[in-house]
C-alpha cells in the first residue's frame, strides 16, 4: 500500500472509531421532560427531580402539592428508598428541603408543614442539564415564599441546586447536592433554634406501619424507666438508623454526625440510603434530627441556635447521598466521606 493511500486509510479508521465512541450513551444520563428530570447511570434509574406539581392522593388534602424536590430515589437493585405523601406526614417529600421555625417581619413563617399555609417551597426553573461518562449534572432554581397573603405571595429566598451523579464502579448510586440559598427579600430572615428543619430524608412508605408505630410507641415508654432496654429488631421497627459515630435512633438524635443512614425493606429486599455532610458547611459537624419512631431525618443546623440571613446574604450547603442495597457498610460510606471532603 502506498504511503498516502496508508494514511488516507489510518485517518478513516480513526475517523469511524471516534465516530462510535461519540455514539455511545454517557454512563450517567441526566435527561429533561416537561415533568422532571431523569438521572440515570449505566442504564440504570437513580433518581428523579420532580419540575412539576405533584399531587397526593385522592384522600389528602391538596395543600400536600409540591414541585422542587427528589422522588423516587433508587438503590443500585431498583428498589424505591425514598417515600412521598406518607399518611403521617405528608409534607415529608422524599429528598427536599425548607426551614421550619422563621421569622420574617415580625411574624412566625413556617416553609415545612404545608396545612399551615404560611410559606411555599417550589421550582421555578431549570438552567443547566448535563450527561456524561464519570458524572452528570444539572442545576434548578427553586423558591422559597410567603403566602400568608395568599394573593400576593412575597419572594423570600431564593435557592439554587447543583445535583451531580457519578459513575463510581462501586455498588452503590452516588450523587451530591449542592445548595445555595439568597435572601431576596428586603427584610432578613431569622431562622430561629428548633430541633428540625433544613436538607431532609424521608425514607420508604414501606417503613413504616400501624404495628410499627404501636410497637415503637411502646418502647419509648419503657426506655424512659429502662435507659438500657435493646432497640426492637428490624421486624418490629421497619428501619433502622446508623451514624458516623456508630449511634442508632435515640444516641444519634440531636447529636453531630459526618453522615447518617437510614435502611429498611423495600419489597422485602434491604437497601437504604446514607447522607454525609461536607465540611465546609455551616456549623459542621451539624447536629441532626433522627425521628423517634419515622423513616425520615435531617441534618439541622438550626438546633445550635438561630442565625440570621439578611438581603442578599448566602447560605451554601453540600451533601453527598450514597444509596445501598443491603445494610449500610461503615468503612465504604467513611471513605465517601473521605472523598467528598477533599473536594474543595
Amino acid at each position: 500500500m502506498k504511503p498516502l493511500r496508508f494514511l488516507c486509510s489510518l485517518f478513516l479508521l480513526l475517523a469511524a472509531a471516534l465516530s462510535d465512541s461519540s455514539g455511545q450513551e454517557p454512563r450517567v444520563r441526566c435527561e429533561q421532560t416537561d415533568d422532571a428530570i431523569l438521572v440515570s447511570v449505566d442504564g440504570k434509574s437513580a433518581l428523579r427531580y420532580n419540575k412539576s406539581i405533584q399531587k397526593p392522593p385522592k384522600n389528602m388534602e391538596s395543600v400536600y402539592q409540591r414541585s422542587g424536590y427528589i422522588h423516587p430515589v433508587y438503590s443500585p437493585n431498583g428498589q424505591i428508598v425514598s417515600g412521598d405523601f406518607a399518611p403521617d406526614h405528608a409534607h415529608q417529600h422524599a429528598l427536599f428541603g425548607a426551614f421550619v421555625q422563621t421569622t420574617f417581619e415580625g411574624q412566625r413563617l413556617d416553609f415545612w408543614n404545608q396545612l399551615k399555609k404560611e410559606g411555599r417551597v417550589s421550582h421555578v426553573a431549570v438552567t443547566r442539564v448535563e450527561s456524561g461518562n464519570q458524572s452528570g449534572t444539572f442545576s434548578v432554581k427553586l423558591l422559597h415564599e410567603s403566602i400568608r397573603d395568599s394573593a400576593h405571595p412575597v419572594a423570600v429566598l431564593e435557592e439554587v441546586w447543583t445535583v451531580t451523579a457519578y459513575a463510581t464502579g462501586e455498588p452503590a448510586v452516588v450523587f451530591d447536592i449542592e445548595s445555595e440559598i439568597t435572601c431576596v427579600a428586603e427584610s432578613e430572615l431569622t431562622i430561629n433554634k428548633y430541633h428540625y428543619g433544613g436538607m431532609a430524608f424521608r425514607g420508604s412508605n414501606q417503613w413504616v406501619t400501624e404495628a410499627s408505630e404501636k410497637a415503637m410507641g411502646q418502647y419509648i415508654k419503657k426506655a424512659a424507666e429502662q435507659p438500657d432496654l435493646p432497640l426492637p429488631e428490624m421486624e418490629v421497627a421497619r428501619h433502622q438508623f446508623l451514624t458516623s459515630d456508630g449511634n442508632r435512633r435515640f444516641k444519634g438524635n440531636a447529636s453531630h454526625p459526618k453522615w447518617v443512614s437510614i435502611y429498611g425493606p423495600v419489597d422485602g429486599r434491604l437497601c437504604g440510603m446514607a447522607m454525609l455532610s461536607h465540611p465546609s458547611n455551616f456549623r459542621f459537624p451539624q447536629a441532626v434530627r433522627l425521628h423517634p419512631s419515622k423513616p425520615y431525618f435531617c441534618f439541622a443546623p438550626m438546633v445550635d441556635g438561630a442565625f440570621v440571613l439578611k438581603p442578599g446574604d448566602k447560605l451554601r450547603e453540600r451533601y453527598r447521598y450514597v444509596v445501598f442495597d443491603g445494610e449500610p457498610e461503615a468503612d465504604m460510606l467513611h471513605g465517601q466521606f473521605d472523598d467528598f471532603a477533599s473536594r474543595n
